[in-house]
């Protein structure tokens, strides 16, 4: 039986949440209740990971990709090989229709506005968006940036959020869509949905975000989320895609645009390292070269920071 891990939540370091004036458990306990009889008693296969919950994986069992793969290469014979998309069109560089159509959602609580408007930013793929109407729900809190360097100098935020609450929905002076103009931009969103197309995932939304480097901290950490929670559901696919589309492409496109520039022999290598020839000779050569000529210079936040 699903429990939703509350502690992964509440008391993240950098969320404030505002209990006062909103009733946070009590929606916790529905959204967990209704996740068990929209999603689990379904058969559909809930994973967490902190504030990110895949609710629904639509290739159970990879099973309808190696229907759609076996269809494409034209191997009738046996159309449930769950191994053939990612050994024979992964692999090979081919089209990824067969998990184009297959898709992720994701429901995400306590994350900030800034992650919200980062990964919204992505509509080809995105099949789903349900985000509660700023008209009428109001912020669970505040989301500290993960470079704030002095963290009480935003306390100031949480007692704004208390007074558009009580501004729109205790006192009624005003119209929640008028009040919300007067919220930081950090707030809490309310709990909100996104669907991927496992795709648009890998190719864009963990490449962009997650694998190379420059993204926000906040939406890095979620994205991180979202990624954990896949793996979850269905490592062996995940973790084969990652290898083919991970974080060390980057490194491996700099090592090769540096090597066809600067011409570097062996030699040049061990020297970049600080190592003899004779040592370069007994390394891996594939880790020599992300070492020394695909180390990436850090992004614009690690340098911040």
């Amino acid at each position: 039986m699903f429990h939703l891990d509350r502690s992964a939540i509440l008391t993240h370091d950098r969320l404030k949440f505002l209990h006062d004036v909103v009733p946070i458990d009590e929606h916790l306990d529905n959204i967990e209740k209704f996740i068990r009889i929209c999603y689990e008693e379904q058969g559909w296969q809930v994973a967490q990971s902190r504030r990110v919950i895949a609710l629904r994986a639509t290739d159970q069992d990879r099973l309808s990709s190696a229907f759609k793969a076996s269809l494409y290469l034209g191997k009738y014979r046996d159309m449930a090989n769950t191994n053939r998309f990612l050994h024979n069109m992964v692999a090979a560089g081919h089209s990824y229709e067969p998990i184009r159509g297959e898709s992720v959602l994701f429901l995400f609580i306590g994350v900030g506005k800034t992650v919200y408007d980062h990964l919204v930013t992505y509509t080809v793929g995105r099949p789903t968006r349900i985000a509660g109407g700023q008209r009428a729900n109001v912020p669970w809190g505040f989301e500290l940036p993960v470079e704030a360097r002095n963290p009480d100098e935003y306390e100031e935020e949480l007692e704004r959020i208390r007074s558009v609450i009580r501004l729109a929905k205790q006192e009624r002076v005003e119209q929640m869509q008028a009040a919300r103009a007067k919220l930081p931009v950090g707030y809490i969103m309310p709990p909100f949905l996104m669907e991927f197309s496992e795709e648009a995932l890998i190719k864009t939304v963990f490449r962009q975000r997650l694998f190379e480097k420059g993204a926000q901290g906040a939406t890095v950490d979620v994205v991180a989320d979202m990624l954990n929670a896949v793996l979850k559901i269905d490592e062996e696919k995940w973790s084969f895609l990652i290898d083919y589309h991970g974080p060390h492409l980057q490194q491996w496109e700099k090592a090769m645009r540096t090597l066809r520039r600067d011409k570097f022999t062996l030699a040049d290598i061990a020297d970049k390292l600080g190592i003899s020839v004779d040592e370069a000779l007994e390394r891996n050569l594939y880790d020599l070269l992300i070492e020394s000529v695909g180390k990436l210079p850090p992004s614009m936040w690690e340098r911040e920071r």
